[in-house]
């Protein structure tokens, strides 16, 4: 336990009393102010069962002290409005606007995590996406500032102090939050704090990327990499036709590029026409570079046509401006000549095929948008599903006392990650496309438990998976209060409790015989 967790459990803070203090100054109605302290109430009632079940969260006290930041420095007018909503095409969900520039919420049909939403996403910054991303800049930004957002919100959603739930009705995108906590999951919390807060101007996503190379293999970094992607840039164009319209005309230049890379004869033709213009003009400007009374004359004339404050002010800055110009044409011509070098040729179409595959969403109808994000969501957890096993063979090189702790961990993670949700609804666990996959991965969890010897056997081997994947298919908040017992009426009945508490009856289809454990006792299943 680390210093901070221990003082804070010595001298707690009061948030709720440090939010009266903040809300003294701001001129918000009851109403508003009784919301924001429910809201606060509810995180703190929440909180410790949201960091059992998820793992990989921030902590409380972080958490709660960045909420109160953004109420006291950007919320300056909070407003309920009690007429009804008007009708957001393509997002029935949202009952807020919001104006970042006047600091501003106006509410409909209010609750808690409208409310927190709409503060998340007042506080919403540009996340900066490096410029050789182009096609996706704007669309990993989006993504990343709504699932942030969502991830945030999560605790107040999805845990109200006493069980664990998620209603989909809640959630503003299904396929962002899922690409966000696929993020989580490969890189941690803690990369995700620093890229989606940082203000340096970095290539976090490259770093990402290297990231996942390096823990899980280049093929899942790139297969990771252009299916997030893709998702990101499919999930935005559903609502933001501006994006829509630049990529468009992306596509159509790509279109047109590709199809002269396909015709060698026309490419052949025009980078040797290319080439000469190119040879001409530096031919034109070295004449210049040569001769100061042509220089002379050069800048007279540039000058003539130059406004007052783009003026060259020398000879010598002409000469430097025409040098540049000179080595970038020479740079054209070397491209132009390596075109015409067979590896280069085929590295150039890849990359047109790539950014064009990309791309392919555009032009579907909503229907096939839907079909396509459906598609590349399968693929992507199918692959991440498989970066689990690399994190459960990672157990193996932790020291000997910690590795109980990290397995139990990984049970939990997976456990999580399970419950979450597709773009139709399913969630991963009960997804058929992903069975086999999931399968193995609590086999393997398992199979560790046992070794490390914090699982107990309840059936011989071949049938204990029947029952010891209950793990993964419950709710419950702690897993180590998970008991079962087993008990012979038609047939062999589970019964799941939370200590005492009974949460669920399963038939199963083993025999007595199968068993190891008696009938009609309680044992644990993890600890």
């Amino acid at each position: 336990m680390d210093t901070e967790k221990i003082l804070s459990k010595i001298t707690p803070k009061d948030y709720h009393n440090e939010l009266e203090i903040i809300l003294e100054d701001k001129d918000f109605s009851e109403d508003v102010k009784n919301l924001l302290l429910s809201c606060i109430y509810k995180i703190e009632a929440g909180y410790h069962d949201y960091e059992i079940v998820k793992k990989e969260v921030v902590s409380k006290k972080e958490y709660l002290e960045e909420i109160l930041s953004i109420i006291k420095k950007k919320c300056h007018h909070i407003e309920i409005r009690k007429e009804e909503i008007k009708t957001i095409e393509d997002d029935s969900k949202t009952r807020y606007e919001i104006d970042r520039v006047e600091g501003s919420i106006i509410l409909w049909h209010p609750n808690e995590k409208a409310l927190l939403y709409a503060i998340y996403e007042l506080d919403d910054n540009q996340i900066y996406v490096d410029e050789k991303y182009s096609l996706i800049r704007t669309s990993l930004s989006e993504l990343l500032n709504k699932g942030e957002n969502m991830n945030r919100l999560e605790v107040l959603r999805d845990f109200n102090g006493w069980n664990w739930n998620t209603d989909l009705d809640e959630l503003q995108n299904i396929t962002i939050n899922l690409v966000y906590q696929n993020l989580i999951t490969l890189l941690g919390i803690n990369f995700m704090e620093e890229w989606i807060h940082s203000e340096e101007v970095k290539d976090y996503f490259g770093l990402a990327k290297e990231k996942i190379k390096e823990k899980f293999g280049r093929e899942k970094e790139e297969i990771i990499s252009s299916l997030i992607s893709k998702l990101a840039l499919n999930t935005c164009i559903k609502t933001n036709v501006k994006q829509k319209k630049y990529l468009l005309e992306e596509k159509e230049e790509l279109e047109t590029e590709f199809a002269k890379l396909n015709n060698k004869r026309e490419l052949l033709e025009e980078i040797s026409k290319n080439k000469k213009e190119a040879l001409t003009k530096i031919k034109e400007l070295d004449t210049i570079l040569n001769d100061k009374k042509l220089l002379e004359q050069e800048y007279i004339k540039r000058n003539a046509k130059l406004p007052e404050y783009h003026k060259i002010f020398s000879l010598s800055h002409l000469t430097e401006i025409l040098t540049k110009q000179r080595k970038k044409i020479m740079q054209k011509i070397e491209e132009q000549n390596k075109m015409l070098e067979p590896a280069y040729y085929v590295e150039m179409k890849t990359k047109l095929e790539e950014k064009l595959d990309l791309l392919s969403g555009l032009n579907l109808t909503k229907e096939q948008l839907k079909e396509k994000i459906m598609v590349d969501s399968i693929a992507l957890e199918k692959t991440i599903i498989d970066c689990f096993r690399i994190k459960i063979h990672e157990i193996d090189q932790v020291e000997k006392t910690a590795k109980k702790e990290e397995l139990i961990k990984r049970i939990y993670e997976f456990r999580y990650y399970s419950f979450l949700y597709l773009e139709n609804g399913q969630r991963i666990g009960k997804t058929e496309k992903l069975q086999d996959s999931i399968t193995k991965i609590q086999k393997m969890l398992i199979q560790k438990a046992k070794e490390l010897k914090c699982m107990n056997q309840i059936a011989k081997e071949e049938k204990d998976f029947e029952i010891l994947h209950m793990l993964f298919d419950t709710r419950m908040i702690n897993l180590e209060n998970m008991v079962v017992k087993l008990q012979k009426k038609e047939t062999i009945e589970a019964y799941l409790y939370e200590t005492d508490i009974l949460e669920k009856k399963v038939p199963l289809s083993i025999s007595k015989e199968d068993l190891i454990i008696k009938l009609d006792k309680k044992i644990k299943l993890l600890g």
